[in-house]
């Protein structure tokens, strides 16, 4: 076993295709497997520090050769709306189609990142389009158009633009006896896909009060609020519009032992990015999405009318989101044919 530059690669795991045979490497990068794996297609990884190799066929009596990849890089900066850099943020893998592999995923990678001139470089990469999120202190995050990544290149010159956030202050009292309700956690809800952002949760005082900042300053969002003893609550559809603030009431409702632990609003999908855009892969049971016939493998094609084909899983699910009564038009790709429905946003528990 090789690395990139032609190096023994100890410590590196060689397996067989669908759960065959493994093994790993002694510190001169050699493994041995047993007969059984005689004809197998094997693969080399090593952590996260290279690609895998090439997929490759071993034969039983005969020395292989397996070399690692070296993967591509991203180079870019990161600055705010006035151009200057900002120095310490969180980067994360928003998305990633492989060019290799449909079903390859990279999983949900992220990274802080302390640099005065605002750069940054992720290494061993595999090919395919990639979409990073970055969020920092006071400024919600925002998404890279898709990225282009080949082996033994780097890609270069990306810019992402961090605006300002606003802030959302507001109160949480229980449902019933509209009491304020002290040591309230109050975060961002489903900002990004992988789940990363740099906008630290709060917790209300004696009052109940709060003060998220860092919130989108435009769009749809959501706060997820949590206390002991209460069901959470995703709270949909929050807009600043364009202000510097915007402000919320919650009231949680006491959970039961048994009962249900999260409350929310929506059509009641379970939605998962794909090779081909957002897709569902499960649905409530007796909510409005089960009861207009969604099935897994279903493809988001619009969203009211807006385009969800170059939308992010995060866009999806705050579009889908809104107040109870609320009506949303969803076009459904089901194996090539399109299906126009309209649902009632709920409120779901679960």
């Amino acid at each position: 076993m090789l690395d990139p530059e032609g190096n023994p690669a100890a410590g590196a795991f060689v397996s067989c295709e669908n759960g065959g045979p493994a093994a790993g490497t002694d510190t001169e990068g050699r493994f041995e497997l047993p007969p059984e794996a005689d004809g197998c297609m094997a693969v080399a990884t090593l952590a996260v520090v290279h690609q895998p190799s090439e997929r490759t066929r071993l034969t039983a009596g005969r020395s292989t050769t397996l070399q690692l990849t070296a993967g591509g890089v991203i180079e870019g900066i990161v600055v705010d709306e006035q151009g200057r850099s900002v120095e310490h943020y969180l980067l994360a893998v928003e998305s990633f189609v492989s060019s290799v592999d449909p079903q390859e995923r990279f999983g949900n990678q992220a990274r802080t990142i302390s640099n005065p001139g605002g750069t940054f470089r992720w290494e061993r990469l595999p090919p395919g389009t990639f979409v990073l999120a970055v969020s920092a202190e006071g400024r919600p995050p925002v998404r890279s158009g898709g990225i282009t990544v080949e082996v033994g290149r780097t890609t270069a010159q990306v810019r992402l633009v961090l605006s300002r956030g606003a802030a959302l202050s507001g109160r949480v009292i229980d449902a019933e006896t509209r009491a304020p309700l002290a040591e309230a956690r109050v975060q961002l809800d489903a900002v990004t896909s992988s789940g990363a952002n740099a906008i630290a949760p709060v917790v209300t005082d004696a009052a109940g009060t709060f003060a998220l900042e860092g919130v989108p300053a435009r769009g749809p969002f959501s706060v997820r609020v949590q206390h002991a003893g209460y069901m959470t609550k995703i709270v949909p559809a929050l807009d600043a519009r364009g202000t510097a603030a915007a402000r919320v009431e919650v009231a949680l409702r006491q959970q039961t032992d048994g009962g249900p632990n999260e409350e929310l609003v929506g059509i009641g999908a379970t939605l998962l990015p794909g090779a081909t855009g957002v897709q569902v892969v499960g649905v409530v049971e007796g909510g409005p999405a089960a009861r207009a016939g969604f099935t897994a493998g279903d493809r988001l094609v619009r969203l009211d009318g807006v385009d969800a084909t170059g939308l992010g899983l995060s866009e999806c699910v705050q579009r889908l989101r809104g107040a109870p009564g609320t009506r949303v038009s969803v076009s459904l790709d089901r194996g090539g044919q399109v299906l126009e429905l309209t649902l009632t946003r709920e409120v779901i528990v679960r």
